[in-house]
């Protein structure tokens, strides 16, 4: 028995369970060039000429008519005036960035994008961006973010607390995780501050040698000061 020969209604149920998520990589914009144009416009975007992402189209949409027709897709990147616009399924696809920055290369589709996978630049202008002049105040216009992850290298567990005190204002804490970019290993806001403080206050150093012997009382009074850092009770407390 064909696919073409069961009722339409189990082929449109098919079409829609062989959708899979996908990243939507490097999406960039380009701008006219040549012409001048005043604020308004600019937050009209009508100085965009098209907006673009390296990933290529779904495969479903390449199968068939009835599959373009009934694949829970819909045109994206439709900004500017020379579109070069490609597929995207806002619920399932994560539209990724690799700074705070790119976040603005996200033109047409913010009200849409429900998956965002952030890999913050640790240059310290950036950071400095985020935590003094609002960088993360864009997200506010991404109004139906379910997720947000953001990707982090070995030591720069500071991007957490940016995230979580400076975006928190505008989503849910519980819709941001953080990703540890070399095992891939998955955190909550609370189980990065474990980690951090873990490191940074109960832990041996990297070569796991104990505290120097004339260093010991410091390294204990430095602990005990729980003003700043979880302490060991509120660590067992996190799940």
């Amino acid at each position: 028995m064909s696919l073409m020969s069961l009722p339409l209604e189990l082929r449109t149920r098919i079409w829609s369970l062989a959708v899979e998520p996908r990243r939507i990589m490097n999406v960039r914009i380009k701008k006219k060039l040549g012409e001048r144009f005043s604020n308004k416009q600019r937050r009209q975007g009508k100085d965009i000429l098209y907006e673009a992402s390296s990933t290529p189209p779904p495969a479903l949409m390449h199968v068939c008519h009835e599959s373009r027709r009934y694949a829970p897709y819909q045109r994206a990147f439709t900004a500017g005036t020379e579109p070069r616009w490609t597929w995207v399924n806002f619920e399932l696809d994560i539209f990724c960035v690799n700074s705070l920055y790119a976040i603005h290369d996200l033109v047409s589709h913010r009200h849409e994008v429900q998956r965002l996978r952030i890999r913050p630049d640790d240059h310290h202008q950036l950071y400095e961006s985020a935590t003094t002049y609002g960088a993360l105040k864009i997200l506010d216009e991404f109004v139906n973010l379910k997720e947000i992850r953001v990707v982090l290298s070995w030591g720069k567990l500071f991007w957490g607390d940016v995230f979580m005190w400076h975006c928190s204002g505008y989503h849910p804490r519980e819709n941001i995780e953080f990703v540890d970019e070399g095992s891939g290993l998955v955190h909550t806001g609370p189980q990065l501050k474990l980690v951090g403080d873990w490191h940074t206050v109960f832990s041996f150093d990297r070569e796991g040698n104990p505290p120097e012997p004339d260093r010991l009382q410091e390294e204990i009074e430095f602990a005990l000061d729980d003003l700043w850092h979880l302490t060991m009770a509120q660590m067992y407390e996190i799940e």
